[in-house]
């Protein structure tokens, strides 16, 4: 069994005890987040494990966030946050990040199991919702810029005999890295000229469904490498679902895809990892969590390890990028 905490701006299918949430966004309004604790058993989330904490900031929130810290220093373990992508209800994000638990301890010998933490946005969960997803994963990022606020607070008044010294990682998969983009820029609005705390340790980009110029841009992800000390993005070249995205929805060359469109000039926090020869299948979209050589590969950098010491990778240096090899 795995314990998994969340946080969502769905709409919950009740509102007094939800037992699930839907594909629309909280009636409350576009910011309103709900965050509760569920159960994994052997990749099924157990619904009536689900417990939804209450609608205020002491007992929601900072309550959630005080038990993560107690356990990170408890049991030596770090927190890892996981944003989903395209096509997935509340249920498959929770079934799909206690396999990524699972996935992870395993390829690291049990070595590293960290809390994982899900945001759950309203995607439909249908393939045919492309563009439905799009808008409500762009209308998501100013939820999720109010939890890392909520996180960021929560850290700058946590006093320093009471720090758990772990640390604290982000994975955003597919559109979620457009859910990332968004809440980047609400998290702009709020703090305004000012630079944007440090919240995370390692961020890590997979396959995202994301325009390869982010970095270049402000309005994009320029600005993503203010949040952790180094952020790295995984891309493939046969990504099935991104070369539908690139091709069918009109989307410029993916992030996911291609890699960063000018690899030389990328800030000296990004890392480009070009996981093209080792990914195989149908789609190749969800390689983190599936294919176990990315799966240790992301697993050394969310530890820390230095990213020219990671084992089985070389660097290419016109290109920018480590290749696993």
């Amino acid at each position: 069994m795995t314990t998994l905490y969340f946080a969502t701006n769905r709409k919950p299918n009740r509102a007094n005890k939800p037992t699930d949430f839907g594909a629309g966004f909280s009636s409350t309004d576009l910011g309103d987040l709900r965050f509760g604790r569920a159960n994994v058993n052997a990749g099924k989330l157990d619904d009536a494990s689900i417990q939804v904490l209450p609608d205020n900031p002491r007992q929601g929130s900072q309550a959630l966030f005080t038990e993560l810290r107690q356990a990170m220093k408890a049991d030596r373990a770090d927190s890892l946050v996981f944003i989903h992508g395209f096509n997935v209800s509340f249920r498959d994000a929770m079934e799909s990040a206690g396999l990524l638990s699972d996935s992870y301890a395993r390829v690291s010998g049990s070595q590293y199991r960290p809390n994982v933490f899900v945001f759950s946005w309203p995607s439909d969960g249908k393939l045919t919702n492309y563009a439905n997803d799009r808008h409500d994963a762009e209308a998501s990022g100013y939820a999720f810029a109010r939890g890392l606020m909520k996180l960021s607070k929560f850290l700058q008044e946590t006093p320093a005999a009471e720090n758990c010294q772990r640390r604290i990682n982000l994975i955003a998969h597919s559109m979620g890295n457009y859910v990332l983009r968004h809440a980047l820029q609400q998290a702009r609005k709020i703090a305004g000229a000012a630079p944007l705390n440090r919240i995370f340790d390692e961020i890590v980009l997979a396959a995202a469904d994301e325009d390869n110029d982010a970095f270049e841009l402000d309005h994009k992800l320029a600005r993503l490498p203010e949040l952790a000390q180094r952020i790295t993005v995984y891309f493939n070249n046969g990504d099935l679902a991104l070369t539908v995205s690139d091709s069918t929805k009109g989307n410029p060359d993916r992030l996911g895809h291609d890699g960063p469109r000018k690899p030389l000039e990328l800030p000296a926090k990004v890392v480009a990892v070009d996981a093209s020869g080792v990914v195989t299948g149908v789609s190749e979209h969800s390689y983190f969590q599936d294919h176990d050589r990315v799966a240790r590969d992301i697993v050394s950098v969310l530890q820390g390890e230095r990213s020219e010491k990671i084992k089985s990778r070389e660097y290419i240096p016109h290109a920018n990028k480590f290749r696993l090899v």
